[in-house]
């Protein structure tokens, strides 16, 4: 009579932890090699549930990814802070001294990059979510419209969304 191989606790907890993510027995079976009755007897001997901790999981994903945008829009709000503290310098300090560049190319080139900073920042603003207070405000209250209108749909209200001109 063959002797079976027994699972020992720390890849049982392994694969325990892992379907509790969402992973299916059948891929568990292959990864670690064990009959997939096996598994699927500890399964239910054990009463796991799949996917009990997959929404804590993605949850965890999605905080990381918030967490890495507003970094690196943060960034970003950063660079185009000291783009414009550096022409606001610039421009202090002509006016201090009292003179206007004398040739003309320098003074276009001027105009150029406040221009060009300036189209870069809006662009900077769609790529990068940057808003201004009142657009965040603004943006709030759609949210809410739309979570409202969504619950009373939902209820079978039946509701019309309104746009801004009708409330007015």
């Amino acid at each position: 009579m063959a002797k079976y191989k027994k699972v020992s606790t720390k890849i049982k907890n392994e694969i325990r932890k892992a379907y509790e993510y969402g992973v299916d027995l059948v891929d568990l079976s292959l990864q670690y090699m064990i009959n997939y009755g096996t598994l699927r007897n500890m399964a239910s001997k054990e009463e796991w549930v799949k996917g009990k901790n997959k929404a804590i999981l993605e949850q965890a994903f999605i905080e990381d990814d918030i967490t890495k945008r507003v970094e690196l829009r943060d960034e970003v709000i950063g660079h185009y802070r000291n783009l414009h503290q550096s022409n606001l310098s610039y421009l202090m300090e002509l006016e201090r001294e009292g003179i206007r560049p004398k040739i003309k190319a320098h003074e276009e080139a001027l105009r150029n990059r406040i221009a060009a900073t300036t189209e870069l920042y809006k662009l900077g603003k769609e790529i990068f979510s940057i808003q201004t207070p009142m657009e965040r405000v603004e943006y709030e209250l759609k949210l809410i419209k739309h979570e409202v209108g969504k619950k009373a749909i939902k209820d079978g209200v039946g509701v019309m969304f309104l746009s801004d001109k009708d409330e007015e």
